[in-house]
């Protein structure tokens, strides 16, 4: 059974134990002087509350936090009034009866007879007040805070403010040192049963858990930006908050300000706790941790403003109950942790009122910036995420405008043909300007540095070159859209007021041209980059369907040595050879350059294959009409750019005859045994061009030894890579000739090293085909 019971997760247990620290107070009654079981307790779980309080708000965004604080300080304000126990109007208790057996200190209940003593608190009370007033006087009368005319009224207010908050800050030093001494509040027996109830125990934790929730906003506010030292301040912060805690709670207050009463009972730096003055300057350099406000819109600052005054008035106000005693009352551990968070909270809505305020001036100037950046990091999203050329341009128009603050914004393409509008541009054809104006605009540009402003247009010569049918705009801002030497044109903007742009503004407005330029650059290379990727795509499917085409193995005929070849250009073209039996025991031998590249000519190949296939096998030997059909079929669907260069041949290997048709393909060349040279180049016209051409076959015997090289254009028309002279028909005849006596395999892969040296480095330009056959006879 115990393992079918799913395991409680850690934070569960964490969060239940934090809780069951709390129920003692309900049950177990607190004693000042001693931090009992139920402070001990609750301290526990508050700190354990802290925790789990600082990793919940960590989650929430800047804004939230602050907003929090406001509604956390509305929360406790408004516990610690339901917290303030019944006081008597008058200091005597003659008609009740104070319960001794309390949990109150003896120095919590001055009674009637302690007139002397409590009018030396009140006298305590009125120092700490005039050291404050005196404090506030010399800094308002400090000579930063002086001035004449609007200045001399806003330094004057900034002394004012500055000089209050300094009155605050003494009268809570000084105050929340002497909580003990304050406390006057004489209680009834009704009073102390009211304040053990649920409720108000209830009400105090929640208190505490609002207030820690404070101190944890604050520790995000703090880390920020965090910097060097930053976490460590603050955690010295928190120390020295637990230590007043535990100082206070254990007695050491009193007995502290009694040694010290011993010394000197008019000095009244005597009475300002060491602790709680450590808090003070602890929290007072945490504060200054405020720069999250810079990152505050204008109308977020005017809205932080009023949120810290509002902070300040509450936490005086809840530490005017504590400085009264009327938090202490029930817990002094756990009214001195409520304390103790407003004093870190006074100090810090205090300062950030200050901060903000500092910052007003400037707030349009910042939002204006940050409106700028936000723009900047739109053009990034917009002009990067697509390779359109035409909608960078649209999107940037748009946001050229909102950037510069322009009434207008366009841009003027250049290119081969002069000036003209991209196609989305917005509403161009309302701000055209002539040939003459632009070419001026570019001209004073490229002088500039690629940036013009002009905030008086109409009175510049511009103006006049524009002519009367041109807009007059009273500013224009023109930047080249440059970058890397490559200008693609020219962004304008423009208000119809005089002095509409600031300075700022053109080195804004180029700084947003060259990230158009940028990503203009970057489409037309994408583009380029493109068509070179779909042209390798294309090329390697017309590679893959002519090799596919290309015969894989030669047939073997008897008495014949034939071999073929061919090797693929960069660029692929049309070549094709094939050797297939005919019935009769012949042999067809093809060749063929078709008219092109790519995948066009490919297909082109694969169906003259397809149809000389087709119909060879039914022609026997009349290599001619097999020809003249073939044309007819390819001329109803070769384009009108396109033709083909064919030779087709029939061999009979039993008697030697060879029967050809060349049309208008390079004459093969025949190497008879006896040394005599010739060309095969009877039949008729290139595929394609006329359907109802007519061809001849010729018919001649081949001897032994004879040899016949069918070969296609990239042959003879390989270029020295020096003169650029073409390989030609000559060399090729010369090179055959020297090769008397080598199998035909050897002799076209002799050839083809010769070729590669005559072009040198040059690569070849178009595919180079061999198809060779060799009649038997001695072969070395």
């Amino acid at each position: 059974m115990i393992g079918s019971i799913k395991r409680i997760p850690g934070r569960i247990c964490f969060i239940i134990l934090t809780v069951l620290l709390f129920i003692p107070l309900f049950f177990l009654r607190t004693s000042p002087g001693n931090l009992n079981f139920p402070e001990v307790s609750a301290c526990l779980g508050a700190m354990f509350l802290y925790l789990i309080l600082t990793r919940l708000i960590a989650r929430l965004h800047l804004t939230s936090v602050l907003l929090s604080l406001v509604i956390f300080s509305l929360t406790v304000f408004g516990l610690a009034v339901f917290l303030q126990p019944s006081v008597s109007e008058e200091r005597s208790i003659e008609d009740e009866t104070v319960c001794t057996e309390s949990f109150l200190s003896k120095n919590l209940l001055p009674l009637a007879d302690d007139s002397s003593e409590f009018s030396g608190w009140a006298s305590i009370q009125n120092e700490i007040d005039s050291l404050a007033n005196s404090g506030g006087d010399a800094i308002r009368n400090f000579g930063l805070f002086d001035g004449s005319g609007t200045m001399g009224m806003t330094l004057g207010a900034l002394g004012e403010v500055t000089s209050a908050t300094a009155e605050i800050f003494i009268r809570t030093v000084y105050a929340g040192s002497n909580v003990a001494q304050e406390d006057s509040i004489v209680l009834s027996e009704r009073t102390l049963r009211e304040l053990e109830h649920p409720l108000k125990i209830l009400a105090l934790i929640a208190a505490i858990t609002f207030s820690l929730a404070i101190i944890a906003s604050l520790k995000y506010l703090v880390l920020v930006e965090r910097r060097k030292g930053t976490l460590l301040w603050f955690q010295l912060m928190v120390i020295t908050f637990v230590l007043r805690i535990l100082y206070v709670s254990l007695g050491m207050e009193d007995l502290f300000r009694t040694a010290m009463a011993g010394i000197s009972n008019a000095d009244i730096i005597l009475s300002i706790s060491p602790f709680y003055v450590l808090l003070f300057i602890f929290a007072f350099i945490n504060s200054f941790r405020t720069d999250w406000a810079h990152y505050l819109t204008r109308w977020k600052k005017y809205i932080a403003l009023a949120g810290s005054l509002g902070i300040l008035v509450l936490s005086q106000s809840i530490l005017r109950f504590y400085f009264r005693g009327g938090l202490t009352i029930s817990s002094i551990a756990l009214g001195t942790l409520i304390g103790c968070a407003f004093t870190i909270l006074l100090i810090f809505s205090s300062v950030t009122f200050l901060k903000i305020l500092f910052l007003l001036p400037t707030a349009r100037l910042v939002d204006r910036k940050l409106n700028q950046l936000r723009i900047m990091d739109g053009l990034g999203q917009s002009i990067y995420s697509t390779f359109d050329e035409d909608k960078i341009v649209h999107s940037s128009v748009t946001l050229g405008r909102k950037i510069s603050g322009a009434d207008r914004c366009w841009a003027a393409k250049i290119d081969m043909k002069g000036f003209s509008s991209w196609e989305t541009s917005v509403r161009f054809s309302e701000t055209v300007f002539p040939p003459r104006w632009h070419s001026e605009v570019l001209k004073r540009l490229e002088k500039s540095g690629g940036t013009l402003l002009y905030n008086r247009y109409p009175s510049c010569p511009l103006a006049a070159l524009a002519g009367k049918d041109s807009p007059l705009p009273g500013s224009l801002i023109a930047s080249l859209l440059k970058i890397r030497k490559k200008t693609f044109g020219i962004l304008f903007a423009s208000t119809n007021r005089q002095f509409g742009f600031m300075n700022e503004s053109k080195g804004l407005v180029e700084t947003f041209a060259r990230q158009v330029a940028a990503a203009i650059d970057n489409a037309r290379l994408m583009e380029t980059e493109l068509e070179r990727e779909r042209y390798r795509e294309e090329l390697a499917i017309a590679r893959s369907i002519q090799e596919s085409l290309l015969p894989g193995e030669l047939p073997e005929i008897e008495n014949i040595d034939i071999a073929g070849i061919s090797v693929p250009s960069m660029q692929v073209g049309g070549d094709y050879y094939d050797v297939f039996p005919i019935p009769g025991g012949l042999y067809g031998i093809a060749i063929a350059d078709v008219a092109g590249k790519g995948t066009a000519a490919a297909l082109l190949m694969a169906a003259l294959q397809s149809a000389l296939h087709a119909i060879a096998p039914g022609m026997s030997n009349k290599a001619g009409d097999t020809v003249q059909r073939l044309n007819t079929i390819m001329s109803r669907r070769m384009p009108d750019d396109k033709f083909i260069t064919f030779f087709y041949g029939v061999l009979d290997p039993t008697d030697r005859t060879f029967s050809y048709c060349c049309a208008g393909h390079d004459p093969p060349v025949l190497s008879r045994s006896d040394g005599v040279v010739s060309s095969l180049s009877e039949g008729g016209l290139v595929l394609g061009v006329k359907g109802d051409a007519v061809y001849r076959t010729t018919t001649m015997k081949m001897n032994p030894d004879d040899r016949l090289l069918l070969y296609t254009d990239g042959i003879t028309e390989s270029m020295d890579k020096e003169t650029g002279e073409e390989f030609g028909k000559g060399r090729l005849v010369d090179f055959l000739t020297a090769q008397e006596g080598f199998q035909s395999r050897t002799t076209l892969e002799n050839l083809l090293g010769r070729l590669e040296s005559f072009r040198g480095e040059v690569a070849a330009l178009d595919d180079m085909t061999l198809l060779m056959i060799t009649c038997s006879g001695l072969c070395r």
